[in-house]
Formats: structure tokens, C-alpha cells, sequence
């Protein structure tokens, strides 16, 4: 098996963090993850640059599929992100306890998987480095011998790219999530500052079709304005 590095951006371990945090562990939550592969021979590399929020509750084929086709849309009208693809799946158990893969999220990357070959991940947000603001935000897992998402990659393997404080910024971001169910002492406590959304493709359909769940851009400009 190939023992290839995983960069995670910190626009997508923020995103994964915030939308993670807004629906409180109620329920089992997934979205996309997109970024670039090399295959580097015996090595290689996968590079996280972005998450896709897709639902806050058990998905369901029509909701995937659309997301799935909307987001591959989306990636081909948007400029500075050549050769950038969807390399994972991300999901968040509604156990807060449990950082094992849940069997709908196994089961979406596996059948996701069949067309990308090694070069594909699935990431489980992980609750005590939300609660500690601490990156890398999740878990990696790849696929073991079975085609299942099984494996679990080494920590060794895992690096968080971008600003050197990444933990700070997703402190003040969770500080700024607008959630009823967010517990301010999770982000360290402390008055909030301006509103920060995180927006789903389900969010997307429930409010008319307001939200920015593809791009999310407020969350980008925000982690982006301390480079």
C-alpha cells in the first residue's frame, strides 16, 4: 500500500470545525472534501484544500448525488483551483466519544472511492481537538484491504498547512459561530465577535436556496485574513 503524506488546509479543517460545532454532535454530520494527489511513486500525496458542507443528519442518495454533481459543477466555473478534485468525504458522529468512521460515511466513500482509485481519504472531525482548538481538526482514514475505510493513518503522516496559528484562528472562529447549541466556554469563552455562518447543502434547501454552502466565503475570507 502506497504511504502517501495528507496535507489539511486550515480553510477546510475550519470549515469542518464550525460546521461540526453549529449542529452540536445532534446527529451524524458529512460533507466533501476537495483538493489535489499526486501519486509521487512509492509515496505521494494527498493535499486538503477545502470542505464542502453537504447535511446534518443520516444523508440520503438524491442528497449526496446532487451534491456530489453541484460541487463538481461549481469546481469547473471557479478560477486558481486547477487540478483541485474531490479527493475524501468528511463526517462528524453524532457520539460525540466516538471518532470511528459511522457505517453511512463508510459506506459513501467506499462507493465514491471505486473511481479514484487509492487516491481518496475519509476524515473524522475529532471532538477533543474541537474542544481543545487544536489542528489537526480530525482523523484520516484510508481504505484497508477490504476496500474499507479501515485504516487508520498515522499521526506521522498528517500535517496541518497554513497559518502557524491555526488553533488561535479557529479559537476566535468558533467564538463567532452564531449556534444556540455552541457552548461558548468549547472556544474558550469570551465575549463574541461578528457572526460567522457555516452553511449545508440541507441549510441551502431549507432557506430557499440562500445560503453559500459551496463556497462558504465569509469562513475563507476569515481564516485567509490572518496570512
Amino acid at each position: 500500500m502506497v504511504k502517501r503524506s495528507i496535507s489539511l488546509g486550515a480553510v477546510a479543517q475550519i470549515k469542518m470545525a464550525l460546521h461540526a460545532a453549529r449542529h452540536g454532535f445532534s446527529a451524524p454530520l458529512h460533507g466533501i472534501v476537495l483538493g489535489r494527489s499526486s501519486p509521487g511513486g512509492g509515496e505521494g500525496s494527498i493535499e486538503v484544500v477545502d470542505a464542502v458542507p453537504v447535511c446534518h443528519e443520516v444523508p440520503t442518495k438524491p442528497v449526496v448525488d446532487m451534491a456530489l454533481r453541484l460541487t463538481e459543477a461549481h469546481l469547473q466555473t471557479q478560477k486558481g483551483m486547477e487540478g483541485v478534485r474531490i479527493v475524501g468525504w468528511y463526517t462528524a458522529n453524532a457520539r460525540a466519544a466516538s471518532e470511528e468512521p459511522n457505517a453511512p460515511a463508510c459506506r459513501i466513500a467506499a462507493s465514491m472511492a471505486e473511481g479514484a482509485g487509492e487516491e481518496f481519504i475519509l476524515l473524522v472531525v475529532s471532538t477533543k481537538a474541537l474542544v481543545d482548538c487544536e489542528l489537526p481538526i480530525c482523523t484520516v482514514y484510508e481504505k484497508g484491504s477490504s476496500r474499507a475505510f479501515t485504516n487508520r493513518v498515522d499521526s506521522d503522516r498528517v500535517s496541518s498547512t497554513g497559518p502557524n496559528n491555526g488553533g488561535e484562528i479557529l479559537s476566535k472562529a468558533l467564538q463567532q459561530l452564531p449556534s444556540s447549541e455552541y457552548e461558548s466556554d468549547v472556544a474558550g469563552g469570551g465575549k463574541k465577535g461578528p457572526s460567522l455562518a457555516i452553511c449545508d447543502y440541507v441549510d441551502h434547501l431549507e432557506d430557499g436556496g440562500k445560503g453559500d454552502w459551496l463556497g462558504n466565503a465569509a469562513v475563507k475570507e476569515f481564516v485567509e485574513s490572518f496570512r
